[in-house]
């Protein structure tokens, strides 16, 4: 099982440039340790993540921060561009470090994300179908046919030319089941996470996506399935308790009005409710909270229903240093799976 570090920051903070900070710091960290990938998202128009209007600026600010961890998108909203501009930037960023980038690729759901191209938000998951394959062929070097500025069509190729010859893609999937099937048949790997579903319901997807990748002709071995968890590990379960509860309850209610429509049916619309409501499910099931010895334990059984990679979200609005003073643990459970498996 590899290891990464995931990033979602909340905009609402006291002091903005410090979320940057942790981004870069964190980053040496994992540079230096052995983990594998930092993922950035793409978040628009809400706090809620809004510390990452776009993951490929914040690839380029720690590419030179670091050697050898890869650069991830994770992920870009590919409704709300065009793939050539998707591959200039990606590229770049590509050179700048020196070959270590891999892209996930989303839909979208917030109907607000989408002033920037409302015409596809109606259409936005095959829109993503039939630009993966754009996306493909533009990162090889191959043009595709675009109508200029004079009404002509020309062959555009993208430039600078990326360093890797071909790009790892992974495909974003909430919980359903056709979306990990998708990925599977397109040979693409997997970002997924716990939001709206649980460890049994993830591991029949990912049996889905497996057979999907078999039926396809794809290795179903090979495919990657990253699972996005919110994480802190500390000395002992009840001390991590009380350190996140407040930060990472503050943080699940300034996301309420995105995801809301998910929970209400369950416990109603107080919005502080849902969030301690979500604190307790998370702290039980979904996230890894806890000492090394219940992380350990949980990656465990991440790995038993088929998850390849833990992507560590870690900024949900614990102070810096508190978040960098704990990163040592995570590797302890890191090196501790690595160890065994």
């Amino acid at each position: 099982m590899d290891f990464s570090l995931l990033y979602f920051a909340n905009r609402e903070v006291t002091d903005a440039p410090a979320e940057y900070d942790l981004l870069i710091d964190a980053a040496r960290f994992a540079d230096r340790n052995g983990f594998t990938a930092l993922w950035v998202p793409e978040r628009h128009f809400h706090p809620f993540g809004g510390a990452y209007p776009n993951p490929a600026l914040a690839a380029a600010a720690i590419a030179g921060q670091t050697t050898r961890i890869r650069l991830r998108a994770g992920s870009v909203v590919l409704p709300l561009h065009d793939p050539l501009t998707v591959v200039e930037d990606w590229s770049f960023v590509d050179n700048l470090s020196r070959g270590r980038v891999d892209l996930a690729l989303a839909t979208g759901w917030a109907a607000n994300d989408f002033v920037l191209a409302p015409e596809r938000f109606p259409d936005r998951r095959r829109y993503v179908r039939d630009n993966i394959d754009v996306i493909r062929d533009l990162w090889a070097g191959r043009p595709i046919d675009r109508v200029n500025g004079a009404g002509e069509e020309t062959p555009t190729r993208v430039y600078p030319s990326p360093v890797q010859p071909t790009v790892r893609l992974w495909l974003t999937a909430a919980s359903s089941v056709e979306t990990f099937a998708e990925a599977g048949g397109r040979g693409l790997n997997v970002l997924t996470a716990l939001l709206f579903q649980d460890l049994d319901q993830l591991a029949s997807k990912i049996a889905a996506y497996r057979t999907a990748r078999k039926d396809a002709g794809h290795d179903p071995t090979t495919g990657v399935v990253t699972l996005m968890v919110h994480t802190f590990v500390g000395e002992s379960d009840d001390e991590v308790r009380e350190t996140v509860r407040e930060a990472f309850t503050a943080y699940l209610e300034s996301s309420i009005d995105l995801w809301k429509n998910q929970w209400e049916r369950l416990r109603g619309p107080d919005r502080a409710s849902l969030a301690r409501y979500a604190f307790e499910r998370y702290f039980r099931t979904a996230a890894m909270f806890g000492s090394v010895d219940r992380c350990v334990d949980f990656a465990e059984r991440l790995a038993a229903v088929g998850v390849d990679e833990v992507a560590s979200l870690i900024d949900f609005g614990l102070p810096g240093p508190a978040v960098l003073a704990a990163l040592p643990h995570l590797d302890q459970v890191r090196r501790r799976i690595q160890h065994t498996r």
